[in-house]
């Protein structure tokens, strides 16, 4: 086809040669490369304004007859943009280099059952392709889309191997969170578990007119991920390898304090000021050794680190360590690697894309390192069954394993180890026996590390986390006429996750003379248990597309079908103490207690949904100029009660391309392309529990009593809340308009989105049941919300010659930005102990105004005698306020401090101090390609969102949480108010400010109100393509080698009072002791080289 349309251009042009009659004429030949200095063949050399032309050979080259002095000439190629390039009278040789059009008439965009031309679209849908993902080193799909479309945005929750970000399209659709629907080649899957070099696509679908199609499962938005195909090829297949190794690293400062004498004298000035007591039971002897050492980085022979002491009628270890216990657990660096392989090729009756991909990530667990890997496999097979019908095949494989030694989960051993574990003190004593309980050193029974270093270095607690994803879709295409297509097609999906925890005693020994103990409970209990989840999902679909054109101006195109979905889980667990074994961890090993009985649990449970669904699309064009759109969804699911399970959702869009208009033509040189575009529509909610239409019971087991029947717990049932009898789906409205520009032959392209969106009837806690009950309040579908926003996104891309040959450059950027308001809640007093109340902005925070310290006792104890501070003493000692202490301001003047009614119309001294909600994002992007090289940098950040330190967050508060603080922040004095240091940010130092109850740093408040805003330098790439001419001598298509690296750097006003916690890892909602210390967010340095074949 390619031969006959060049041969067509060949004859064309010598036919307009043969017309054109010049009064003299010269020649002028060249060359018609792309950027990559590869020949372009059959592009259209032309005379501009002339039929005079030639079209390039297969090298490039042409020679053209063109008139006596200076001219111009007009170079093209299908898919590039057009170039005119000025030829003086002197000149006989040129070179043309050619760049790719970003944006084509022709290019098309995936959209709900089918594809549509870019120019057309009327919804608000972004796109992302390949090329956007194939330089990036991170480990998931989620973390690469971060900041690179506007609307849609990533939360990354923890840093450790594996880990993956969660997505939300254009904030929150509902106070009953879910995530958007993924659709990986059509069917549901996990965008975290394809392979990033298997994808082809990425469009994100955002307002219902695109999304109506999709009905219920569309809420909350719409990302549809399309895998590569094979090509047709000429003779041989196409062999691709790409491979990555490199190292990861910390984003945050791991510079703790490792001075046992500053860590000792840190935490007992805390401690004694607020309890009147040492924290470290050491006596001025003991500070004096430690005195000592102060300054030794390693151990001196004539200043050991550990010796023995007699203390009243024993000896006793006494630790003058200085050792750096993160370190000692915990290495910066650690090893990744990547690598990917793919085959593709076929003939025009059948094409086939076989890939594979390995990435293996070591953690920071330093002894016995955490190290995750996972597989993926695909092939995806397709030939004609005959002229009227094709086959499909695309079979997908996921596999994943997460080994690590610990407790429960990896976070738990940093959360944990961050307690107890002072420099002072060595991993083991000097006869080599661990240290858990270190004597009577600690002021109450603390265990060094909470015993994790033991845990850690042994390798007999461990621990498996594995996943399978299985997934097959069979499809099959019939075109009996031209324009139509009927599709049927049939997924099923496996997808597995099977846990393995186990945990052993542990042995350690307290003073030099005594025998070892053991610690055989809480982490030190010997058990084992295993779970299993087990997930099948079974997907058809049978759709029609009709598309046709009449009257010459008048384009239609309709589609219409059918969606059946249904899944079952079941889930299975055991668990069982006492184990044969310590290092073989089989159920079957389980033993028998101290006292003859067998403890063992069993749990299970399985839910299962169905959703069927008829849909339907209708897009009409006059001239490619008015564009409209209509769509809907009729869905039925199991999830809620018969007379309610089924819902309409109806869209509509409109377009203007007045770039098509006549009057609009003389500004076409500038703006080439604008539309003007508007959408209306509604999408149900079905993302909710199985049964919630339905009262549950339970089956539970006894806490601590069994009736006399050994070893198994007593039972007992449970009852859920009663359901409204009228329960059924949320409704979501969105309203959407937009504007497409394309300028100087699209190389400026501009895209803006404003939208609003209402959710109706969202599910909430009904009408408050009287006491005797025994029961919660009701589900209802009693509360709305309003979202809007806006998204802006602008890019540039030009070339020019720099030296002769071709400096390609880009630059792009997004931002968009959103606010959810509830608009209706059953909550008149808009009292604070209900979640919600009309106004409400979602993520608001309340608290005081106290940004001041108090400069000297004078001025706290004047201030404290007119103001009640009751409110906010916690911990104050003596209940006496001195310099240093944090200045409430009385704001209602009632003359104390308090919350007044908790409510909005009374809320005490509080007022709104900001939202914890990243509303404003943003991406930016820059890049150039020149003589091979191939230079692109890209920036991601967020306004302002704040964030109030958890009262157990070690990392920010230190001491002030609790005085026992492993990992210390360096300098930490320097930065507390004392009588010689009166502008220093954190109070004077006392212990349990933070974390007490009614402490003055545990009531949020205007100083401590952390600021996440960031920037982050998200990636970097440079890299080096060897010219083609070097490498087809030995057989290579392509080689380009690289380094690439991922979350390169970060600026944020947080790092102003705080360099150990990443702003991204600070919002994380976390439970308990895990607010202490968490798992570091990571950054990547790689170098790969790709190869095609």
């Amino acid at each position: 086809m390619r031969a006959l349309k060049t041969i067509a251009v060949s004859l064309f042009l010598m036919l307009g040669c043969s017309l054109s009659i010049f009064a003299q004429s010269r020649q002028v030949s060249g060359k018609v490369l792309d950027i990559d200095q590869l020949p372009l063949i059959g592009a259209a050399v032309m005379v501009a304004g002339t039929t005079n032309g030639a079209v390039t050979m297969d090298d490039g080259t042409f020679t053209l007859s063109v008139p006596g002095g200076d001219v111009t000439l007009e170079v093209s190629s299908l898919g590039y943009v057009t170039k005119l390039v000025k030829v003086s009278a002197n000149q006989s040789n040129i070179t043309v280099y050619l760049e790719e059009d970003n944006m084509t008439l022709d290019e098309t965009v995936v959209i709900g059952y089918g594809v549509q031309k870019k120019v057309n679209l009327t919804g608000a849908v972004a796109s992302v392709d390949a090329k956007e993902l194939e330089n990036r080193s991170a480990h998931s799909v989620s973390s690469m889309l971060q900041g690179t479309v506007p609307g849609l945005n990533i939360t990354n929750s923890a840093g450790n191997p594996g880990s993956s970000g969660s997505l939300n399209i254009r904030g929150y659709t509902s106070i009953n969170s879910a995530s958007p629907l993924v659709l990986i080649d059509g069917a549901e899957g996990d965008i975290n578990r394809v392979n990033p070099s298997d994808i082809a696509s990425i469009s994100v679908i955002k307002d219902a007119a695109a999304a109506a199609v999709y009905g219920a499962r569309a809420a909350f938005g719409v990302i549809l991920v399309t895998t590569k195909n094979g090509e047709e090829s000429t003779n041989k297949a196409t062999v691709r390898y790409s491979g990555r190794l490199g190292w990861e690293e910390p984003t945050t400062s791991t510079d703790y304090e490792t001075s046992g004498y500053w860590s000792v004298y840190t935490h007992n000035k805390f401690r004694m000021a607020s309890e009147g007591s040492n924290y470290v039971l050491y006596d001025d002897y003991d500070m004096k050794q430690l005195l000592a050492r102060v300054n030794d980085k390693t151990e001196h022979p004539d200043r050991p680190w550990t010796v023995v002491r007699r203390i009243g009628n024993r000896d006793e270890w006494r630790y003058y360590g200085n050792y750096d216990y993160y370190h000692s657990l915990f290495n910066d660096q650690h090893p990744v690697q990547q690598h990917n392989i793919s085959l593709s090729g076929g003939s025009k009756a059948m094409k086939y894309f076989v890939s594979g991909g390995y990435d293996r990530q070591t953690g920071i667990i330093k002894a016995n390192p955490d190290v995750f890997q996972k597989y993926n496999l695909r092939s995806k097979l397709s030939f004609d069954v005959n002229k009227y019908m094709k086959f499909t095949n695309n079979t997908s494989f996921y596999s994943s394993a997460y080994n690590y030694i610990g407790v429960d989960n990896p976070e738990n051993a940093i959360a944990y180890s961050a307690a107890h574990a002072l420099p002072i003190f060595p991993m083991t004593n000097p006869d080599g026996s661990w240290l858990y309980l270190p004597g009577n050193i600690l002021n109450g029974s603390y265990a060094v590390g909470n015993g994790r270093h033991i845990i850690l270095s042994e390798t007999k607690n461990k621990n498996s986390e594995k996943k399978t994803d299985f997934s097959n879709t069979s499809e099959l295409v019939i075109t009996p006429v031209k324009g139509l297509s009927i599709t049927a097609n049939f997924t099923y999906r496996f997808h597995q996750n099977r846990n393995t925890q186990r945990r052993t005693k542990f042995a350690y020994r307290r003073f030099p003379d005594a025998a070892e103990e053991y610690y055989d409970s809480g982490a030190g209990l010997d058990e084992l248990t295993e779970s299993l989840s087990t997930w099948n999902y079974y997907s058809a679909n049978l759709f029609a597309n009709y598309t046709t054109t009449f009257a010459k101006n008048h384009s239609l195109t309709v589609m219409a079908g059918t969606n059946y979905e249904t899944q079952h889980r079941k889930n299975v667990g055991a668990s069982g103490q006492y184990l044969l074994s310590e290092q073989l961890n089989d159920l079957d090993l389980v033993g028998t207690a101290t006292d003859g009985t067998t403890v063992m649990k069993v749990s299970g449970g399985q839910t299962a949904y169905a959703l069927l669904g008829f849909f339907g699309r209708i897009n009409y064009d006059y001239k490619g100029r008015y564009l409209f759109e209509i769509s809907g969804r009729y869905d039925g699911t199991s999830r809620f009660a018969k007379g309610h399970r089924w819902g309409i959702f109806p869209s509509g869009s409109l377009g203007w391309r007045i770039s098509e208009e006549p009057f609009f033509k003389p500004a076409k040189n500038v703006v080439n392309n604008l539309k003007l575009r508007a959408s209306y529509g509604t999408l149900g909610n079905q993302n909710v529990a199985n049964y919630i239409a339905y009262r549950t019971v339970s089956i539970k087991d006894f806490d601590s009593y069994n009736f006399g029947e050994g070893s198994t717990s007593a039972k007992y049932s449970s009852l859920s809340a009663p359901n409204s009898s009228d329960l059924t789906w949320e409704t979501s409205v969105h309203y959407n308009v937009g504007i497409d520009m394309g300028m100087f032959k699209d190389r400026l392209q501009l895209t803006t989105e404003l939208y609003i969106r209402d959710t109706k009837n969202m599910l909430t806690d009904g009408i408050a049941l009287p006491a005797i009950y025994g029961a919660d309040s009701p589900k209802q579908n009693t509360a709305d919300l309003r979202t809007k926003g806006y998204e802006v996104s602008l890019s540039w891309r030009d070339e020019f010659n720099l030296g002769g040959k071709p400096f390609g450059y880009r630059i792009s950027g997004n931002i968009s930005q959103y606010d959810s308001e509830i608009t209706k809640y059953d909550n008149e007093q808009k009292t604070f102990a209900k979640d919600f109340y009309v106004g409400m902005k979602l993520g608001e925070i309340w608290g005081f105004v106290a940004d001041d310290l108090f400069q000297s006792d004078e001025e706290a104890t004047e201030y404290s005698s007119k103001v009640d501070l009751s409110y906010v003493n916690g911990k104050v000692p003596g209940k006496i306020w001195k310099g240093g202490d944090l200045k409430y301001i009385d704001i209602d003047g009632d003359g104390k401090i308090s919350i007044g009614e908790n409510s909005v119309y009374k809320p005490g001294d509080r007022k709104i101090l900001g939202n914890q909600l990243a509303r404003l994002q943003y991406g930016i992007n820059i890049g150039f390609d020149y003589l091979g090289f191939d230079v692109s940098a890209f920036f991601q950040g967020t306004g302002n969102h704040y964030w109030y330190p958890d009262y157990r967050s070690f990392e920010f508060w230190g001491p002030f949480s609790q005085p026992m603080v492993t990992y210390l922040q360096k300098g930490l004095l320097d930065d507390c108010w004392d009588y010689n240091n009166t502008d220093a940010y954190f109070p004077r130092a006392v212990a349990y400010y933070a974390y007490n109850g009614s402490g003055q740093l545990r009531r949020v408040n205007t100083r401590y109100l952390q600021n996440l805003r960031y920037i982050r330098f998200k990636n970097i790439s440079v890299g080096y393509t060897i010219p083609k001419q070097v490498t087809t001598k030995i057989g290579i298509e392509k080689v380009r080698v690289y380094f690439t690296g991922e979350n390169i750097a970060y600026w944020s006003p947080l790092k102003k009072h705080s360099v150990y916690i990443d702003p991204e890892a600070a919002s994380v909602s976390r439970d308990g002791s895990y607010n202490r210390f968490h798992y570091p967010w990571q950054k990547s340095f790689m170098f790969g080289i790709d190869i095609t074949f």
